[in-house]
């Protein structure tokens, strides 16, 4: 079964709100349930969950800042410019560079789309 986007968003934030209450203190399941308002079954699926997380499964992805943004369409455009990053036929490798800069295709679209 497919969990949705908003569903797994919740599950980790539910599994964070768990580990801070863990290191003030708080370790009975049962405090924990009333704290956050679930059942005692849901918290010990996500304590048994828990430990098999590692530490970047606590965080969520920062968004890139405008500069990052700016600099990445600047090698982008670099690339281009560069024949390496063509086929023979003369038509732009895109899948060269999305693996290079570890970017999304619609990325290196939009730019060569002048977006």
């Amino acid at each position: 079964m497919k969990i949705s986007y908003h569903r797994r968003r919740k599950i980790k934030i539910r599994r964070i709100a768990i580990k801070d209450l863990i290191l003030q203190g708080i370790e009975d399941p049962i405090d924990l349930a009333k704290k956050l308002k679930v059942t005692v079954a849901t918290i010990k699926r996500d304590l048994e969950a828990m430990k098999t997380m590692s530490e970047d499964d606590f965080t969520f992805a920062t968004r890139q800042t405008l500069q990052e943004i700016l600099d990445k369409k600047d090698m982008i455009l670099k690339m281009l410019d560069d024949e390496n990053y063509y086929t023979e036929n003369g038509n732009v490798d895109i899948s060269k560079i999305t693996e290079e800069l570890n970017t999304s295709r619609a990325t290196v679209l939009s730019v060569i789309n002048g977006e």
